[in-house]
């Protein structure tokens, strides 16, 4: 059981220092009967078995306990910890990721400001407000026209993190 917990705990530990370094990149969902079920994202999953691993391995190395008590113990922490996980870390990012898309598509017809001139097919920067928050973007023009700073443009699509706008 002794390994078990230890192998567990490392499997977490590499997945902690590689998604560190790399990031979201394999972005993984976990789906069933067409249902989401977001408490089943592969962070959820590593801290459970990291911290199922790690307080097995510690608990078995320093205490009398049995291996069952242990176990539940382990069991215990680590769903406290992948909750603590998922209501700290996992729903704040995925209402900030859904905020973020419906804020671009309802840009979409809305007026905002240039900041960086956008000249023909270069791209510039736009700001606008949103909620009450002063945002900015890139934008490029959409005839590929020069559009300078200080014009006012109204967006018409956007492509990519980048808003498609043009002159009003």
């Amino acid at each position: 059981m002794e390994t078990l917990y230890l192998v567990l705990f490392l499997i977490g530990l590499v997945f902690a220092i590689v998604t560190l370094f790399v990031g979201d990149i394999f972005h993984l969902h976990f789906d069933a009967s067409g249902g989401h079920l977001p408490f089943f994202s592969p962070t959820t999953i590593a801290s459970f078995i990291t911290v199922f691993g790690g307080l097995g391995y510690f608990l078995m190395k320093n205490t009398e306990l049995s291996q069952f008590l242990i176990a539940v113990i382990a069991i215990a922490a680590a769903l406290a910890a992948s909750t603590g996980m998922f209501l700290l870390v996992v729903v704040p990012l995925q209402a900030a990721n859904h905020s973020t898309a419906k804020s671009s598509k309802e840009l979409i017809g809305g007026r905002a400001e240039v900041i960086t001139s956008i000249v023909s097919t270069s791209r510039g920067e736009i700001i606008y407000e949103q909620g009450g928050t002063r945002l900015s973007a890139p934008a490029k023009s959409r005839h590929g026209e020069t559009i300078l700073q200080g014009e006012y443009v109204r967006v018409v699509e956007e492509l990519g993190g980048t808003f498609v706008v043009e002159k009003l």
